[in-house]
């Protein structure tokens, strides 16, 4: 009976010796195996293949923001331009990057036909990937009358 009563006061422990090892070698074993991945380009000679087209190794640019200030007023970053300007500006940005993007942005009360202009604009330098932000309404708000 004694033997039964002084099991059940004893508390169960976890030895934390085995789990504090095995995660230091753990530790040790990556900041070995990282070290062996530092190496430099120039230490292996490869000759790259050659191709007769192949585009430049370089990241997909931004997206351009066109922002409409006012009818026939359109500024790309802080460069203010015309309707003829911001075309030769989006011909040479096509020319730099094939697949060049647009996110045009105005005010909601904003005339359509400065957004067709802008529009136009982008088509006349071959720019199809273009973008009109929107955000989404109020649910307070009523909507306008048609």
């Amino acid at each position: 009976m004694f033997h039964n009563r002084r099991q059940a006061d004893e508390l169960p422990q976890i030895n934390m010796t085995p789990m504090v090892d095995v995660v230091l070698c753990l530790l040790i074993f990556f900041m070995a195996a990282t070290r062996l991945y530092d190496w430099d380009d120039n230490e292996f000679t490869v000759r790259v293949p050659e191709v007769a087209e192949a585009g430049p190794l370089v990241a997909k640019p931004d997206d351009l923001v066109l922002t409409i200030r006012r009818p026939g007023q359109v500024a790309i970053g802080e460069t203010v331009h015309n309707l003829e300007s911001l075309t030769g500006a989006l011909v040479e940005a096509r020319t730099r990057f094939p697949d060049q993007g647009v996110l045009i942005r105005g005010d909601a009360a904003l005339p359509y036909q400065d957004l067709a202009d802008v529009l136009s604009a982008c088509d006349a330098a071959g720019i199809r990937n273009v973008r009109l932000p929107v955000r989404a309404r109020e649910a307070d708000a009523k909507p306008s009358p048609p």
